[in-house]
């Protein structure tokens, strides 16, 4: 893909906008380039959650082959991840003009980065919640009861403090010379500049893909509940109600969903690619004009909406 579609100055809507007309446009190049990770990622899924929900029948095979049992489950979880590393750098592959072994590089790095500031986050967030317990000598639940409006506001904080990590980590993975670490200080503060821009298109896709999501895992749902009440019966004596074929079913909606659902969450990828080439531009033009400017929330209307054709170099 061309890097004048991707550093151009856009708004909010244009990202979205832009992200889906590549997605459209390009679906066979991008599918082509993906089919076999993404196919992988959904075999690997739909073993885990199989032989994770509850039924006597998965019961009775962890109990008659427990090494076999817990060779499939952890053997297919780390199968996701190694795939779900695979499948985004060869997505990259598409988008970028770098080789497929510094796309998968940079996929893995990503992605133990994105791994370590999480944990990093939640431990500091986790261990000011017990030393506030320990203070009042409260209970947990007392605890949040008492203190639900510093709890929302701290909530709210680190969401806004993790929002320039969608610009970082895009950054990483599109710039060949971009740093993570050696850069974090720049480039974190480039976010913070930026933060209701990112905010703004996070908050948007996330509503579009979280609507798409429940439509696409509907059936996987229904599955789910009839299972637990099923299940719930059983415990209590009442015969088994469910079909003899219902954990190849299982199996078969997980596949499929699976499937759905990760192309629905590179659309989101994809939009943040925009929001990365968008902010590069800005802070370009920024430059030029050698003065900083107040950043605003950008709109529609301030900035090109659409680019009706955004075509991918093909896969070799």
């Amino acid at each position: 893909m061309e890097k004048e579609m991707i550093y151009k100055s856009r708004g909010f809507s244009s990202c979205i906008n832009s992200a889906y007309h590549l997605m459209g446009d390009n679906m066979k190049n991008i599918i082509r380039g993906t089919w076999l990770p993404a196919l992988l990622v959904s075999l690997f899924s739909g073993i885990v959650a199989t032989l994770y929900i509850p039924s006597d029948e998965i019961l009775s095979f962890g109990l008659a082959h427990t090494g076999l049992y817990f060779t499939l489950f952890y053997g297919s979880v780390l199968g996701i991840l190694i795939c779900h590393v695979w499948l985004y750098s060869r997505l990259m592959s598409v988008l970028n003009d770098q080789p497929r072994p510094w796309n998968f590089k940079r996929v893995l790095l990503s992605i133990l980065y994105a791994f370590l500031i999480g944990f990093l986050v939640g431990f500091v967030v986790v261990s000011a919640f017990y030393l506030g317990l320990r203070m009042t000598g409260g209970y947990p639940t007392k605890f949040l009861f008492d203190n639900w409006l510093v709890v929302l506001i701290v909530l709210i904080l680190m969401i806004l403090a993790l929002l320039p990590f969608n610009y970082i980590i895009m950054r990483y993975l599109y710039d060949k010379d971009a740093r993570f670490w050696g850069d974090l200080p720049k480039t974190y503060k480039t976010g913070l500049r930026h933060l209701g821009f990112i905010f703004i298109t996070t908050l948007l896709t996330s509503i579009i893909v979280g609507l798409i999501v429940m439509v696409v895992s509907l059936p996987l749902n229904i599955l789910n509940i009839a299972n637990l009440l099923s299940y719930g019966g059983r415990q209590m004596g009442d015969p088994v109600t469910l079909p003899g074929y219902f954990l190849p079913l299982f199996f078969f909606t997980m596949f499929l969903v699976t499937i759905a659902l990760l192309y629905v969450y590179m659309f989101q990828f994809i939009v943040y690619l925009f929001v990365y080439g968008s902010i590069e531009k800005s802070e370009e033009e920024r430059k030029k004009m050698g003065s900083p400017r107040k950043e605003e929330f950008p709109t529609s209307g301030t900035f090109q909406d659409k680019d009706p054709h955004l075509p991918l170099q093909q896969l070799t």
